[in-house]
This record gives structure tokens, sequence and C-alpha cells, in this order.
């Protein structure tokens, strides 16, 4: 009996001796402004009589990022007045806000709350060189900072809501905006604040590892609720810039903290390449937001970080498996979706330069077009969004035009984001 979470992949694997590379690429690129074209135009005829949430993860401020990213590539910039019409769904998003009561998680969280709207907004006036607009929605982001610099102010560490999502929000500011507004001095706070916390936990839980984290109880290991994103966000960190000796600049106990956490979730990947929801569950998905699929970027990130080809390998496990089981059947989207998924195969295409990685990424955008798939295309709750829709079926789109600087949102592992003093 197939497994009800995906589809079985339908295409051959790639072969070096039947793929021409300028007609592949050119079939690519095709495919890719074909489903552009056709995803935007849902999206847009959608816009009225959805009811949106205001957020990144599933509301109108991911469309925003959308729009935002479609402005930047030169395939697709011209197809929309794609700034003005990030101005336009990042002003309702703001705008939802102010009917709502702010409270101390909606001003860290990133994906599902305020943090990430400000930021979103900053990037969108600063393309369209609003400057004064840009510097109001940074001070805007600062606002969560207070209450996430200290351990017992905010009980959230994930990406969703927590630490390691705001983190992950300051490093793309700093990635976009040529000013680099984030100071370190957040940065590091908030780095210090994670280790606090992560020893505590596993402490406090009688764990051999020497991080743990929690959410609502529970030891979550993916990359959205668990501890995949937030050692990614420890290791985009200033505290790994080399010095002038060639040195990390974090003291040996943190050090060896992240790498030995980082080695024991390798321990659990199974033979099939895929890791468990939680250290102490049998349960196995394949989804950016538990699984393979998001914890290929903190390996992805590690092998730049310590040079370790064992964590290489440990990507490529990831890819094989999402390329056996990553077609889902939960839809389009990029955290528990097709396109997410796809993603992967971006990453590993820019950490290997090899083409057969470029060749899956294609096929699963080819996939997303297939009548089998075009049946259960709208599934999920938010049809329209970034993280479970086709707005973030878009991004992969767009990146998989332009694949030597492909990342998934907010999670680019190949960027050096904080150096400002």
């Amino acid at each position: 009996m197939p497994d009800e979470r995906y589809f079985p992949n339908p295409f051959d694997d790639f072969c070096e001796t039947n793929h021409e590379s300028r007609v592949f690429k050119q079939q690519l690129h095709e495919t890719a402004i074909f489903l552009i074209k056709k995803f935007v135009a849902m999206i847009e005829s959608q816009k009225d009589s959805q009811s949106y949430r205001e957020d990144v993860y599933v509301g109108v401020a991911g469309i925003a990022f959308m729009f935002w990213k479609l402005s930047r590539a030169e395939e697709t910039k011209a197809l929309y007045p794609c700034l003005e019409i990030a101005s336009n769904y990042i002003r309702q998003a703001k705008q939802q806000c102010l009917q709502k009561n702010r409270s101390s998680k909606t001003s860290v969280a990133f994906l599902c709350g305020n943090a990430g709207i400000a930021a979103i907004s900053a990037v969108i006036s600063y393309d369209m060189g609003n400057d004064q607009d840009m510097k109001n929605d940074v001070e805007d982001f600062l606002k969560g900072y207070s209450c996430c610099s200290r351990p017992n102010d905010y009980d959230a560490d994930e990406v969703l809501v927590g630490r390691a999502g705001y983190l992950h929000g300051a490093y793309w500011l700093n990635q976009i905006i040529t000013t680099k507004p984030i100071e370190n001095i957040v940065i590091d706070q908030l780095c210090q604040v994670l280790i606090k916390r992560g020893r505590s936990i596993s402490s406090q839980l009688q764990l051999s590892v020497p991080l743990m984290y929690e959410y609502h109880g529970k030891t979550y290991l993916g990359a959205a609720h668990g501890i995949c994103a937030i050692l990614h966000a420890l290791l985009e960190s200033p505290w790994f810039n080399k010095t002038e000796n060639s040195q990390f600049s974090l003291s040996p106990s943190k050090l060896s903290d992240i790498k030995n956490t980082i080695d024991y979730l390798q321990s659990l990947q199974n033979s099939n390449g895929n890791f468990p929801t939680r250290h102490d569950s049998d349960r196995f998905l394949i989804h950016w937001c538990h699984g393979c699929a998001g914890a290929i970027y903190v390996f992805a990130k590690a092998y730049l970080v310590f040079k370790s080809e064992t964590y290489l390998q440990t990507c490529r496990k990831c890819a094989d498996a999402i390329w056996h089981q990553g077609l889902l059947r939960k839809g389009p989207g990029i955290c528990h979706g097709v396109a997410g998924n796809g993603y992967a195969f971006l990453l590993m295409y820019r950490l290997t330069g090899e083409t057969c990685y470029l060749y899956r990424a294609s096929k699963f955008a080819e996939f997303l077009n297939s009548k089998q798939f075009s049946e259960i295309l709208l599934v999920p709750d938010r049809p329209y969004s970034l993280y479970e829709g086709l707005a973030g079926a878009v991004c992969f789109l767009v990146d998989l035009l332009n694949p030597s600087h492909a990342s998934f949102p907010f999670m680019d592992v190949f960027e050096c984001k904080i150096d400002k003093k």
C-alpha cells in the first residue's frame, strides 16, 4: 500500500548522458516562467475574496515577500509592478496589526508575528528608496529585542515565534540592507540566551546532549519548532567569523556544546536519510518543518563552517530521501509541501555544483504542474500563502531561474550577514 503522505516519484533520476545542458536549462526556464505566471494570477484573483492573516507564515506579509522576491529577479521583475504590489500587501498587514493588541509574543515572533512584518516592510521600503520608512520599520523590528534578550521573559526559542526566528530575521535584514542595521551586540545577546536556555533544558531533562529546546513541552528536532533551525541560527552568528588567527570568536565551551549537539543530531539520521520529529520519537516526516528537508540546512551550514565531509554526506543522504519520498500530498508550499522539499535540491546545487541536484529541483517544479498533483493543489488551509501555499511555490520557481543564488526564505547558509561593530 502506498504511503498516504507522498506521491511515488514518477521521474527517472538524473543521467549525465541523457540531459543536454542547453536544452535542459531552456526547458527549466520555460517551466518556471509559465508556473510563476499561473500561480501569481491565482493569488491575485483571490486577494479580495480570501480572509488572510497578517503574518509572514500564512498571511498577507508572506505574499508581500513573494512580490518583493519577484522584484529582485531579472527574469520576473518586469512581469508586474512588483514593489508597488508588495507595498500594498505589507501595508494591509500593518493595518491588520494595528487592530490587534500588541504583546511580547507578537513583537518577537518573526514568521507568525509583528517582527516579520516589520522586517519585510523594511526591505520593501529600502528597495523603494524610502530611507526614513525603512529606519522606522527596523526600529519596529527591534522592539522585540528587549523581551527575547532575557532568558526568563520569553519561553519560545524556535523559528515560528521564538528567538531563532528573530535571529534569522536579523541576519536577513543585514544581508539585504547595505547599512546592516542590526548590530553585533543584539545578535550576541540572543545567542548567549539560546546557549543558556539550551543547557538548562537539557540538564532539566537529564539528557546527554549539551543543548536541547522545548516547544509546548516537546523536544522537537525539525526546522519549524525544533533544534535544527536554532543550531543554524547560532552557526550564522558572528561567533563563527574567523579571527586573524583563523579561530572562531566564541569560547571553547560554547563551541564544544554547539558542535557536539550537531553531532548528536547527526547520529539520529536513519538508514533512509531522515530524522525523527523528536529525539524520543519513531515518527519520521519529510518536510521542512519536521524531518530531513529542514535538517539539511543546519548540516550544510556545519559543512561550510567546520569543513567536515561527514556533514556533506549527511546532506546527500537527506537529498536522496527527499527525492524518493518528497512529492508531498499536502500541497505546494514550503513548510510541508513540494516546493519546500524542492528547495533542498537548490541548496545542494549551490553546495556541490552538481547538475543532478538542479535536475531534481526542476522535476519537483514540473510536478507542481502535473494533472496528478493539480487535483489536490489547494488542499492547504491557506492555499495562497507563503509557507503553506502558492506564494511559497512562486519563490521556489524564482530561485530555480537563478539557482546559483537560490535560498530558502530567510535561511541562506552561504551569506555572512553580520559584520557591523
